[in-house]
């Protein structure tokens, strides 16, 4: 069948890099061939089951530290999701002994096992969407994990909880070097930068750089929705793969080729159960914004490089059609079909975000600075609950009621998956799809729109700060 739907292309001969193996002749289509397509799926509705345990806070109830990890699988899911689930079991196993021993945490935790996660994240987003008012007064934090494997600790998360995840990174030690699990990843990004601009920015930037987060996984309802700061934590980078979704994922693979010793799967469970720990008990949520302004510094960077290449690559290509390039190095044997010009792309007014950018920059340390000061005083507990509540909504005013354009539902302002790519983030999306799909008078109304946010998230620092400096007099 696949041989005869190629074979019934026609139109251009495709590219070299577009053709397979076949014994026939490639091309782009149309072709005159038609196709009767019939597709046949199973509709039956059936039940997914999320399991949620809680411990309540003794402190501050109404404040919600939430962990979660899925349980099913595509197949026998021994790395995907299992790997992770025993982490989340181990932490949920030393918790309740502590409490049987007499412990309570401030804050309340909730541990979540989801369900549906594989056809579509059904659990989390289900409940999610179900407790979203209570998730956007209560929530604190949501701490993922997915697979698990052998290697490196791969942190990706919302950039205001950057310092507070490589603060207890660095008192993990990775099990087979005996480093810390975030100087074997510093080292590891060093190894891995493509270029030594790259690697000397690594080096002299105090913390290691939060991935951005996309979709793919459990945290997607949390921080794209409902605007809840958000971690997505695992090992993994060493002893092969190829088994992801797929028969092959199962016990014996995973203690032949992956985490044999399960040590890693151990390491797991120290680092996001003493995240855990550390949120739920911090008299002050451990909240930072340099990251984050260093970051959102780091995007726009991004979005002026692309606004330019694709003005360049026109520029160019147009200048390759006027000079006949295209109908020169045509093989009349196997003609291609040459772009048409397009209009250039006109000067993006980046001048809104520049603004709002540097100002978040400087709210970011003056609350820094506040905080180093004032930390040192008894701060009154009325005083600590009040900033709590303003570092709990930091990330919510990343987000937009009316949501981003076409696809409403994700909010957030400054991550989202691509539309097109997958899993993979798109960083201040609004702005960064509009260039990519040459919508130039929507990348300026997104851009305004970005820079309205970043100064509601300003504004939020400066109050905390305020209270900060007031709380020294």
């Amino acid at each position: 069948m696949r041989n005869r739907l190629l074979a019934a292309l026609a139109g251009p001969v495709s590219p070299k890099d577009w053709r397979g193996s076949l014994a026939i002749a490639y091309h782009v289509g149309p072709g005159p061939a038609k196709v009767h397509l019939k597709v046949a799926f199973n509709w039956d509705i059936k039940p997914v089951y999320d399991v949620i345990a809680k411990i309540s806070g003794a402190e501050y109830p109404d404040a919600w530290v939430i962990r979660g990890n899925h349980h099913d699988a595509w197949v026998n899911g021994a790395a995907d999701p299992t790997s992770g689930q025993i982490t989340l079991l181990e932490e949920a196993r030393a918790l309740g002994e502590m409490v049987s021993q007499g412990w309570r945490p401030k804050r309340t935790i909730i541990y979540c096992a989801w369900d549906g996660e594989e056809p579509m994240l059904l659990g989390s987003t289900e409940w999610a969407e179900e407790h979203d008012k209570e998730l956007q007064q209560h929530a604190v934090v949501y701490i993922n994990s997915d697979g698990s494997g052998r290697g490196y600790l791969d942190m990706s998360g919302s950039q205001t909880l950057e310092h507070f995840v490589n603060g207890v990174a660095r008192d993990v030690q990775d099990p087979e070097t005996k480093l810390s699990v975030l100087q074997r990843l510093h080292l590891r990004q060093i190894e891995r930068a493509p270029t030594a601009e790259a690697r000397q920015g690594i080096r002299q930037r105090a913390d290691a750089r939060l991935g951005a987060l996309g979709s793919g996984s459990d945290y997607t309802a949390f921080i794209d929705h409902l605007g809840i700061a958000s971690l997505n934590l695992g090992f993994g980078g060493e002893g092969g793969s190829g088994i992801y979704h797929s028969a092959y994922d199962d016990f014996y693979w995973y203690t032949h080729f992956s985490d044999t010793d399960f040590v890693y799967g151990r390491a797991l469970s120290q680092t996001i159960g003493t995240a855990v720990l550390r949120l739920a008990d911090a008299d002050l949520l451990p909240f930072e914004f340099t990251g984050l302004s260093d970051t959102i510094n780091l995007y726009l960077k991004e979005l002026k490089k692309l606004a330019e290449d694709e003005r360049d690559a026109t520029i160019e290509r147009n200048k390759e059609i006027d000079d006949g390039m295209f109908s020169a190095v045509n093989d009349p044997r196997h003609p291609q079909v040459a772009p048409s010009k397009e209009d250039v792309p006109p000067h993006l007014n980046f001048t809104p975000l520049d603004n709002s950018s540097d100002a978040l920059a400087l709210s970011a340390q003056r609350y820094q600075a506040a905080l180093a000061k004032a930390w040192s005083a008894n701060l009154p507990a009325a005083t600590i609950q009040d900033l709590n509540q303003k570092l709990t909504e930091s990330e919510r005013s990343l987000t937009t009621q009316e949501g981003l354009l076409r696809r409403p539902w994700y909010k957030h302002m400054i991550y989202a998956p691509g539309v097109y790519s997958g899993y993979d983030a798109k960083t201040i999306p609004g702005v960064r799809e509009a260039i990519e799909q040459k919508h130039w008078d929507e990348a300026n109304a997104e851009i305004a729109r970005v820079a309205k946010t970043l100064d509601d998230e300003r504004g939020l620092i400066n109050s905390a700060a305020d209270e900060l400096e007031a709380s020294k007099h």
